[in-house]
């Protein structure tokens, strides 16, 4: 039998899987989405695939995937951008797959490797006293026991790991001895990229797939075909992962890390040299510290008040004082390396220098605004926490120089991937000209399931102290006609908090992004029906509640970018250069994109019903609005008067 009608059977009302899955349905978009997929891969081309909410799309492409890789013994990475998706590809699709196979599919999740717990680190931290405080030392006591068993995947350990205890254990190819080191044999990095030799699909995440570009496909073992889920994303992740993120208070961690005077820990007190070779560590380390808060003082005075972002345009806003003493401690540090027998204390030792270089060089590119194609700014976070950013600005040659013309067979799919129905918009972005599109619709019958509630009356957000006060209001009649089971979105933080302290709380339980980590929102959120969940930011995306619990969806403001955003402001300048107009160019398609993300949370499944509320009028008043509500499912049903709500839950 072909891969082809293996696929049509595997997805049919009597195939594989409705055998497996209790509540499995035929949908033709599935089938069509898996045959493409399947195209792509063997006739070498490029593939973006809309596959509306609903379509099985991780089902869809996996099972190509599989087939194709075992078929032609070819290797294929998948890669997602949140954990929820990368567990459920891990814990439920791909092992549904090997029951399918007999389970004749080998696969590999592969974290970035300061997520596998180093051994010779850990030991080398307990017997040299390489911790901090008294609870990070007992913590490092009870990782030790935990690497007894498992895989020592620090994301694994069952509680959350500091990051200072995650700097001092977890791999670090600067740190690393590979043959020489006398845990070679116990390695757990070296033992899961074995495995990954072996494997026909890899998962990772889009930050390790950038890494591995970055390093010109060296992290990851060869493959033939890539397939990038959750794609909305790819232009953010990878505007920001090759730009430079580097704050005054890292740079302090890092010195620490060498020596902390005040608690007398960090490496160098554990080295064997000469008292005036420490007491001229010690004054470098001290001038280093001083010049780090010298310089960021001169980055301070520059703000003016209330201002928390500064973009900045032109070089060398402040002088270099941190070059000359960075320079000196990275000299005298490899000095050092070379002159300490002990290799567990040369390693931590080699690691720390090549990091003093980095932040030397980070912080010359900053002030030189050394890449044309990057936008450069500076993040206060009050006290005094102050930030060097920057992100590129276009990310279309670096995706059609290092990813399209390097891999035989790009697939890119989400749920979200076109404006009014046009990959136009994503094409451009993301240098994706010559690949082929698939836009296949949700199964779902909206007509029935849904209804969109428009509110007029609102004031326009811009109003913000009036808008919120109102949208309180709001809110307070939709979950009395909803009986809670909502979940609010929000833009900002800032909104939510405003809304959040005038919304009655007396009749449902509240939640809000923030007091709890997301998997426990989201557990508290499905176990108690009438809870209401206030969040913003990352549950626009990703999160999936199907029943009872989400059936009213409430959406604040329309999600544009905010308009001081540093890199929006780059990307806009960019865009005029060009002659194009940034707003229909760029912020409305970005902001119809989120828009449908956030209505995609509403209906996970064919027995879900629920009401998506729209607070902003400007969707209704302005002509832009139209971009929005054409994003939405055809037949969707619209009302105006809130009552339509409580005849809805009634009907």
């Amino acid at each position: 039998m072909s891969i082809d009608d293996t696929i049509k059977l595997a997805f049919s009302k009597d195939g594989n899987f409705s055998q497996i899955l209790p509540d499995f349905e035929e949908r033709a978009e599935q089938t069509k989405m898996a045959l493409a997929v399947l195209d792509a891969f063997t006739n070498n081309h490029h593939l973006l695939v809309e596959a509306g909410t609903g379509v099985g799309k991780s089902l869809a492409y996996a099972l190509p995937a599989a087939l194709w890789s075992k078929a032609n013994k070819k290797r294929v990475v998948v890669s997602t951008y949140t954990k929820i998706l990368q567990n459920q590809l891990i814990k439920k699709d791909l092992p549904i797959l090997k029951s399918i196979l007999n389970d004749d599919l080998a696969v590999e999740v592969i974290y970035g490797q300061e997520n596998y717990l180093c051994l010779r680190r850990l030991n080398s931290s307990i017997n040299f006293g390489l911790f901090d405080t008294r609870e990070q030392a007992a913590e490092i006591d009870t990782i030790l026991e935990w690497s007894k068993s498992g895989f020592g995947i620090l994301a694994e350990y069952p509680e959350p790991l500091s990051l200072n205890t995650i700097e001092r254990i977890g791999r670090d190819s600067n740190n690393c001895l590979f043959q020489k080191c006398p845990f070679y044999d116990q390695c757990f990095y070296f033992f899961a990229k074995s495995q990954w030799q072996h494997a026909d699909i890899l998962v990772v995440n889009h930050y390790l797939f950038f890494a591995n570009v970055e390093t010109d496909y060296y992290i990851l073992p060869k493959f033939d075909a890539v397939i990038m889920d959750e794609a909305h994303r790819l232009e953010e992740i990878a505007a920001h992962f090759f730009g430079i993120e580097l704050s005054n208070l890292s740079i302090l961690r890092l010195l620490s890390l060498i020596h902390n005077p005040r608690t007398r820990r960090g490496i160098i007190p554990r080295l064997n040299m000469p008292s005036l070779k420490q007491a001229e560590l010690s004054s470098i380390l001290n001038e280093c510290r001083n010049a780090v808060t010298e310089f960021f003082a001169k980055i301070q005075c520059q703000f003016k008040n209330n201002e928390i972002k500064r973009r900045i345009k032109e070089p060398n806003i402040t002088d270099n004082n941190l070059d000359e003493p960075l320079e000196k401690l990275y000299t005298i540090l490899a000095e050092l390396v070379t002159q300490e027998q002990d290799l567990d204390l040369a390693g931590e030792l080699s690691s720390l220098t090549k990091r003093v270089e980095i932040v030397r060089q980070s912080t010359e590119r900053f002030l030189n605004l050394e890449d044309k194609n990057s936008v450069y700014w500076i993040d206060m976070v009050p006290p005094d926490r102050f930030s060097l950013n920057s992100a590129l600005i276009d990310v279309s040659g670096l995706f059609a120089d290092k990813v399209f013309n390097k891999i035989s067979s790009v697939i890119m799919t989400s749920a979200t991937l076109t404006v009014n129905r046009d990959f136009a918009f994503l094409k451009q972005r993301l240098g994706a000209k010559d690949c082929k599109t698939l836009l296949l619709d949700s199964p779902f019958d909206y007509q029935r399931q849904a209804m969109l509630y428009l509110s007029e009356s609102l004031p326009l957000p811009n109003e913000e102290s009036k808008f919120y006060l109102a949208c309180a209001r709001t809110i307070d009649e939709i979950l009395k006609l909803s009986h809670g089971r909502a979940l609010i979105l929000f833009t900002s933080y800032q909104a939510l908090k405003e809304v959040y302290e005038r919304v009655k709380k007396d009749d449902f339980t509240f939640l809000v992004q923030g007091e709890a980590p997301v998997f426990k929102l989201l557990e508290t959120f499905r176990d108690d029906i009438s809870s209401v969940l206030f969040a913003t930011q990352s549950f626009w995306q990703g999160i999936d509640v199907p029943g009872e619990a989400l059936s009213c969806l409430v959406i604040t403001r329309l999600p544009f970018d905010v308009p001081d955003d540093p890199r929006l402001e780059g990307v806009a300048e960019n865009l005029k250069e060009h002659g194009l107009e940034p707003f229909y160019s760029f912020q409305l398609p970005q902001a119809v994109l989120r828009f449908r993300q956030g209505f995609g949370r509403l209906i996970r499944n064919t027995k879900d019903r629920g009401v998506v509320c729209v607070l902003d009028k400007r969707i209704i008043e302005r002509s832009y609005g139209k971009s929005f509500l054409d994003s939405l499912p055809k037949k969707l049903p619209i009302a105006f008067n809130i009552n339509a709500i409580a005849h809805f839950f009634k009907t």
